[in-house]
């Protein structure tokens, strides 16, 4: 998927009716009709959005550029309100963990991970969200989480100490009320029904005088969809998850209208940022389609079609050998949905409507973003702190013995002293760098990211957070097996180690979300055969 946002102008005085002039014109006789203000040619109100982020500090994967990054997202955000600086950010779903209980086995660590989103949130200015069943997974510590991200913790929903069901905010001169709904609560918290306690907030919003309102909620798609047709009166309404759950990475859902209700839900793990824009004119606060919600959502699959065919492409250039028929009609065919995207063009304002308006967009968030400062240097405290407990919290944990009679693992030295060529030319290969990477990034011992770069981790015989002396890097035991019993019997062929990997093997780090879903594995195989090590060999298919 490869979406673009283009950066509105800084913002213009949107005018009002002057009463001496128009007394004046009607002294005069004058009979032209009224025309309505114009609206401002940036928003009066920008709303930035995102759905559950679930414990997403940042992407694990070797491709470049990988979709998600607090610090990506901080410095869309911070770039944008140079030019918008009248904003605010919401949030609707899980925020503060992947999963909705906590591992013991992994000590603090995702305690700790939590408190660099909470700090992260409160560098960007996180007003309100609601939260999800993963976010109380602290159980006490629930409510200091909440705190240090400085925001809201909206669910009217749901009765405890720590959460409100409204909030309002100062937003370029407007008044936004925002309301939430929950999912999930500490033990002893009592809920409400859904639509009856927004049906009630929305009521305490407009006592307050809201100008905008907006609705947070963590429920699923097809549940948040019935509220807003059931509650109306909300001119937004985010919609997260009630909970979240692994690593699977999904795409943004199409923004649609529930009658007045513009309903959006980003991609989750903060791939993406929405930004929705209203343009106020005068005192009408009734906002109207002021893009074509058809033509975004045209515009949203053409994007998705053009990176997905983008990645195709790259994948079939790297083949070997490559097949320039089929190369070539993708690019044909590219370039048929480059012109369609470019004809759509880019809506007005104003576009179709005589009164206020809003405006929906979706961004990637990516490293080529750059990144935060602040948020950025919160990241690598994180990875310090974990790597210095985790290197002493489990400096005693070694791997299960591998069962008798069976295979462990030995090293890469040890296959080095047979197959001299083997290792010369993987050391050529980044699998020889795996764990490296880690190291200059202080993550050797991250419980988020070690098992793919050792050989053998938490298998029996082999390597676990702290056991790697050997097994440092995806060695060749990785792809062939544990190898002790080759070693005692150089010469059997009863299938002591695999001579050539299944593809199964690669997908086991090799997936969803750590490399893009048009992950080749005979583009792959290409990397890591060669000279003295499979020349020519051919990848296994897929099964």
């Amino acid at each position: 998927m490869r979406l673009s946002y283009r950066y509105l102008r800084p913002l213009a005085q949107h005018g009002s009716y002057c009463g001496v002039a128009l007394a004046c014109l009607l002294a005069l006789g004058c009979r032209k009709p009224q025309v309505p203000p114009q609206a401002p040619s940036s928003p009066s109100v920008r709303l930035y959005l995102v759905s559950n982020l679930a414990g997403a500090l940042e992407p694990c994967g070797c491709r470049k550029d990988m979709l998600g990054g607090m610090d990506h997202a901080g410095a869309l955000i911070a770039a944008s309100r140079k030019e918008a600086p009248q904003s605010l950010l919401l949030g609707a779903g899980p925020l503060l963990f992947q999963e909705p209980q906590l591992d013991p086995a992994r000590g603090e660590q995702d305690l700790w991970k939590a408190a660099a989103l909470a700090d992260s949130l409160a560098d960007l200015r996180l007003g309100a969200w609601a939260p999800g069943v993963n976010d109380f997974a602290a159980g006490e510590r629930t409510a200091e989480l909440a705190r240090r991200t400085g925001a809201k913790l909206l669910a009217a929903n749901v009765s405890m100490p720590e959460v409100t069901g409204t909030a309002t905010f100062e937003v370029g001169g407007y008044r936004v009320g925002v309301a939430g709904i929950g999912a999930g609560a500490t033990p002893g918290a009592s809920s409400a029904d859904p639509g009856s306690a927004l049906a009630e907030a929305a009521r305490s919003l407009d006592s307050a005088g809201a100008q905008i309102k907006v609705a947070l909620v963590a429920a699923d798609r097809g549940a948040g969809l019935r509220l807003a047709e059931k509650v109306p009166g909300f001119s937004l309404m985010l919609l997260g998850r009630a909970q979240e759950s692994g690593e699977a990475n999904d795409a943004a859902a199409p923004p649609t209208l529930v009658g007045d209700t513009l309903v959006v839900q980003t991609s989750n793990h903060l791939q993406s940022l929405a930004y929705v824009d209203f343009f106020v004119r005068g005192d009408d606060f009734s906002f109207q389609d002021g893009m074509g919600l058809a033509r975004e959502e045209r515009k949203l699959s053409l994007e998705q079609r053009i990176g997905e065919l983008e990645r195709r492409i790259a994948s079939w250039r790297g083949e070997q050998p490559p097949v320039p028929e089929r190369i070539a009609t993708g690019e044909k065919d590219l370039a048929r949905l480059r012109t369609e995207l470019t004809g759509l063009g880019a809506p007005a304002a104003d576009e179709g409507a005589k009164g206020s308006v809003f405006r929906y967009h979706l961004v990637e968030v990516r490293e080529s973003a750059g990144a935060e400062p602040n948020v950025a240097r919160r990241m690598s405290e994180y990875y310090q702190r974990v790597n210095a407990h985790n290197r002493e919290a489990f400096k005693d944990r070694k791997p299960a013995p591998a069962p008798s009679g069976s295979a462990y693992y030995l090293g890469a030295a040890t296959c080095a002293n047979c197959h001299e060529e083997a290792d010369a030319f993987w050391r050529k290969t980044e699998h020889a760098s795996a764990y490296r990477t880690l190291q200059t990034e202080f993550k050797e011992f991250n419980l988020d990211c070690v098992g793919c770069h050792v050989t053998g981790y938490d298998k029996p015989g082999g390597s676990t957070v702290t056991y790697v002396a050997r097994l440092q890097d995806v060695q060749c035991e990785a792809c062939h097996g544990p190898g002790s019993l080759h070693v005692e019997n150089p010469g059997s062929s009863n299938g002591l180690i695999r001579r050539v990997p299944e593809p199964t093997t690669c997908r086991g780090c090799h997936h969803a979300p750590h490399v893009a879903d048009d992950w080749s594995h005979a583009q792959a195989w290409q990397h890591i055969v060669g000279e003295g090590h499979g020349a020519g060999a051919k990848p296994p298919p897929l099964r």
